[in-house]
């Protein structure tokens, strides 16, 4: 039976996703992945297009392209596929299909910002999902690009993140919040055929770990392990791209400390406003005289009013 030809739309933002052999995970590695945003890069001088999203996972991955000539989308798939398979390979020691079938691909009109918003949020929310990441940066993933509107040398900034906002910064705080209110929707479990059925009373399987709440994908599940096997030196050329990339959009102290600084800021504050209540109210009261438990205790953890006791 003939394959359904493609629907590709002049002007249209396509979403591709495109997993790897038998759900393997084949570009867990860092040095994997390095090779893949620099073939990103070197399919910009294939086929004329344009790269707003990218996120890598352990084996899949996602893209948001716009091409100059959306007739020439399977073209830039076809290339993109063949050569980083070919490099890939290589790179590994392995031989044979390393993508699966083909890729998947969706329509997004231009006109559509609500959707394009929707896809990239979902593209960036990945790592975030799989449990990965805490937030949305991730050094294989653009968000940084958005997020702090640092040019990465790869994707671009998509007309509809433009229009959220008179300014660049307004654009960026707007998506940021955005992104905050996502919330992943756990997938679905898989269809039961006729031999899941027939090997049903052979195999022993705990069903409340495999519920549907708590199944995940094999793209989604975090490695046991988290280390880069250097097995080839990948070009110079090439390393320079995937530097500047991960330098925009990997994870700083910034960010880390940004979870909680907030939280103990407003504390802080609130200990101090209790103090000064109390000093206002009865002067000289404090002197030789206990605070409330709660305020001595975050005082005492933050070092702000030495010597006084619960």
């Amino acid at each position: 039976m003939a394959r359904q030809p493609r629907s590709l739309p002049s002007g249209y933002s396509f979403h591709i996703t495109l997993r790897c052999n038998s759900r393997q995970f084949l570009i867990a590695k860092g040095l994997r992945r390095d090779v893949l945003l620099a073939v990103l890069d070197k399919a910009k001088k294939q086929v004329p297009h344009k790269l707003y999203a990218v996120c890598l996972m352990a084996n899949h991955l996602h893209l948001l392209v716009r091409p100059d000539d959306a007739s020439e989308l399977p073209k830039l798939m076809h290339w993109f596929g063949w050569y980083s398979a070919m490099a890939l390979n290589r790179l590994s020691g392995r031989c044979g299909h390393f993508w699966e079938a083909r890729y998947y691909s969706t329509a997004i009109a231009p006109k559509d910002h609500r959707r394009v918003l929707n896809t990239l949020r979902y593209i960036h929310a990945n790592p975030k999902a799989a449990g990965i990441r805490k937030r949305f940066y991730d050094p294989y993933s653009n968000y940084g690009h958005y997020g702090r509107l640092e040019c990465d040398g790869i994707s671009e900034w998509h007309p509809s993140f433009l229009q959220l906002a008179s300014s660049l910064k307004g654009c960026s705080r707007r998506y940021a919040r955005f992104c905050q209110y996502y919330r992943h929707k756990g997938k679905g479990g898989s269809r039961c055929h006729w031999g899941s059925r027939m090997l049903k009373r052979l195999v022993e399987t705990n069903r409340s770990a495999r519920s549907k709440k708590n199944r995940v994908s094999p793209g989604q599940q975090q490695l046991p392990f988290a280390f880069d096997m250097r097995l080839n030196q990948i070009p110079e050329d090439w390393h320079q791209i995937v530097v500047r990339f991960r330098r925009t959009n990997g994870i700083r102290d910034s960010d880390k400390s940004g979870v909680f600084g907030s939280y103990f800021e407003g504390i802080r504050v609130e200990v101090r406003r209790e103090i000064l209540r109390i000093d206002l109210v009865c002067p000289g009261f404090l002197v030789g005289r206990s605070l409330p438990r709660w305020v001595c205790c975050q005082a005492a953890l933050m070092g702000m009013v030495p010597g006084i006791g619960g």
